[in-house]
This record gives C-alpha cells, structure tokens and sequence, in this order.
C-alpha cells in the first residue's frame, strides 16, 4: 500500500491582506461607533474606548476563526 503525498495548499488569494484590513477597520468602526452613541445617551466617557477595544478584539478572533489553518 503506497501513501498518497498531502493535496498542496490553497493557493494564498491576493485579496486576503485586503480582507483582513477591512475586518479589522471594520471592528473598530462598529464598535466605536456603538460605544460613542452610548456614551452620547448614558453621558459617560468609557464606553468608546471599550468599544474600540472590543471591536479590535472581536476582529482578531474573526480573522483567526476565518484563516486558521483546518
């Protein structure tokens, strides 16, 4: 019995670097933006910064869950 050699990689997209930009610039922008409203609504100073935090962080995991290798 011969072992067949490992199917090569996916052949890396161009749009991939693009991608991850924009999730990343995306996250922010969501999430700053919900913790701006809030602290408009609620009169407070802390939920942009957390926002922007957060929305840093839920990208990072959304990139690593999306490219991550199988």
């Amino acid at each position: 019995m011969s072992q067949q050699p490992d199917p090569p990689p996916p052949p890396s997209n161009s749009t991939d670097g693009w991608r991850v930009l924009s999730y990343l610039i995306g996250g922010l922008v969501l999430y700053a933006g919900i913790g701006w409203m809030l602290d408009r609504w609620l009169d407070t100073s802390f939920f942009l910064p957390a926002g922007i935090v957060l929305g840093a962080g839920l990208a990072v995991v959304l990139i690593y869950f999306r490219y991550r290798e199988s």
